[in-house]
C-alpha cells in the first residue's frame, strides 16, 4: 500500500490517540505522556480545539458511548518507572458554550489502560488496569504488581468529582506488567495482557454476578489486538512480546474453545514494540504496529499468498499509539502519535 504523510502537530511526547465523534464533526484526539494538552483534530488533520491544557500523563483516551460531548482519559500517569501515585481517570464534558469542563471520575494510582464494556443486560462498565501497585522511584521496580478494576457506570459521569467518585472493585490482583488492553468492537469483552499471558474479561450477564475471566495465551505479552487476518472466519490474536519487547507473533484459534496456537513469528526483532491497531484498511484486514527503538518504524501486518507479511509505512519516527480513521468519502488515514519525535502524523492511503 502507498501512503502520503502529513505532520499535523508538534506535541512533545505525543502518546494517546482516540476517536471522537462530536456533534459538529467526526474527529480524533491526542494526549501527551508528560506535561501537556489533549487536542482535537478533524479527520483530515485540521486542528479543531484544545480540550484540556494539562496536566498530561494521558495513557488512554476514549469516548463515552451514547455521548457526543464526553470522553474519559487517564491523567498524571507520567511513566511506568516514576510517578503515578496521583494517577486517576478524568471526565471531559463539552458545555453548551463549546468550552470543556473536567472533573475527576476516580483516583486510581498507576492506572494505565482502561475501557468501557457493555453487559448483556445493558449495563455500562468501566474496566481499568493498574500497571503496578507502587514504585520506589527506581527503574524497573516491579515489586508490587498491578491489578484489574471495574465499576458500573450510571447517570451523568460529569456529576462525579473529588468528593463523589465512582466506587471501584478489584477483579483480579497480582497482575505483573499489566500493560496491554484491547476492546471488542461491540464492547462485549476486553483482552488484557500481562507477564503471565493474555486474558479475556467479560462483564456479568446480570449486574451483581461475577465476571467471566479466561486465560487464552500463556506467554509474557505487552500488547494485543484481534482480527481475522487469513479470512477463515476465525479470529487471530496478534501479540507484541515480552514487556515492551521485540517479538511480533500471531496466534490462531485452536480446535478447543478458548485456546490459541502460535502460527507465525516475525523473524525480525523490533525493539520496544508498542503502537497497535487492527481492522480494515484499503479493503484488507490488517494490523498497524510500531516500535519506539531500533528502526522506530510504523508497520502494516497482513496475510497474503498463504502467509503473514510485514511492510513499512514510515521509518525512524517512534510511534507510541495509532489508529485508522475513515471519512465520509471513504478516505482512510493512519493517525500516529510519534512519541520519540514529538509529532502527530497522518498517513493517508493512496486510492
Amino acid at each position: 500500500m502507498e501512503f502520503t504523510k502529513k505532520v499535523i502537530a508538534e506535541m512533545p511526547k505525543a502518546y494517546a490517540v482516540g476517536a471522537f465523534d462530536g456533534p459538529d464533526a467526526r474527529s480524533f484526539v491526542v494526549g501527551v505522556e508528560k506535561d501537556g494538552p489533549i487536542r482535537r483534530f478533524a479527520l483530515d488533520g485540521t486542528a479543531m480545539e484544545t480540550m484540556a491544557e494539562g496536566p498530561g500523563g494521558v495513557m488512554t483516551v476514549t469516548q463515552v458511548p451514547g455521548r457526543d460531548d464526553q470522553l474519559l482519559a487517564t491523567c498524571e500517569f507520567f511513566s511506568p518507572n516514576f510517578g503515578g501515585d496521583t494517577a486517576h481517570i478524568r471526565t471531559y464534558t463539552r458545555a453548551a458554550d463549546g468550552t470543556w469542563d473536567s472533573t475527576k471520575l476516580c483516583d486510581l494510582p498507576y492506572v494505565h489502560r482502561f475501557g468501557l464494556l457493555t453487559g448483556a443486560d445493558g449495563q455500562l462498565w468501566l474496566i481499568a488496569c493498574t500497571i503496578k501497585g507502587a514504585c520506589r522511584q527506581i527503574k524497573n521496580d516491579w515489586q508490587r504488581p498491578g491489578a484489574v478494576w471495574a465499576a458500573p457506570l450510571d447517570g451523568r459521569l460529569e456529576d462525579h468529582d473529588d468528593a463523589n467518585q465512582i466506587e471501584l472493585t478489584e477483579l483480579v490482583g497480582c497482575q505483573l506488567q499489566n500493560h496491554g488492553f484491547w476492546v471488542a468492537s461491540d464492547r462485549s469483552y476486553a483482552l488484557i495482557s500481562t507477564a503471565a499471558g493474555v486474558f479475556r474479561y467479560m462483564p456479568p450477564v446480570v449486574t451483581g454476578d461475577p465476571w467471566d475471566v479466561a486465560c487464552l495465551i500463556v506467554q509474557p505479552t505487552s500488547d494485543i489486538c484481534v482480527a481475522d487476518f487469513d479470512g477463515d472466519g476465525k479470529d487471530e490474536i496478534l501479540t507484541l512480546s515480552s514487556f515492551h519487547g521485540d517479538t511480533l507473533s500471531i496466534w490462531h484459534a485452536g480446535a478447543a474453545s478458548d485456546t490459541y496456537e502460535r502460527v507465525w513469528e516475525d523473524p525480525e526483532k523490533r525493539p520496544f514494540l508498542h503502537a497497535i491497531w487492527s481492522g480494515e484498511l484499503g479493503g484488507t484486514v490488517c494490523a498497524v504496529v510500531g516500535n519506539r527503538k531500533g528502526g522506530r518504524d510504523l508497520l502494516r501486518v497482513f496475510y497474503a499468498d498463504g502467509g503473514y507479511r510485514v511492510e513499512v509505512i514510515d521509518h525512524d519516527r517512534g510511534p507510541a499509539n495509532c489508529l485508522v480513521t475513515t471519512d465520509e468519502d471513504g478516505a482512510q488515514r493512519v493517525v500516529a502519535a510519534n512519541r520519540e519525535t514529538d509529532e502527530v502524523a497522518l498517513y493517508e492511503l493512496v486510492r
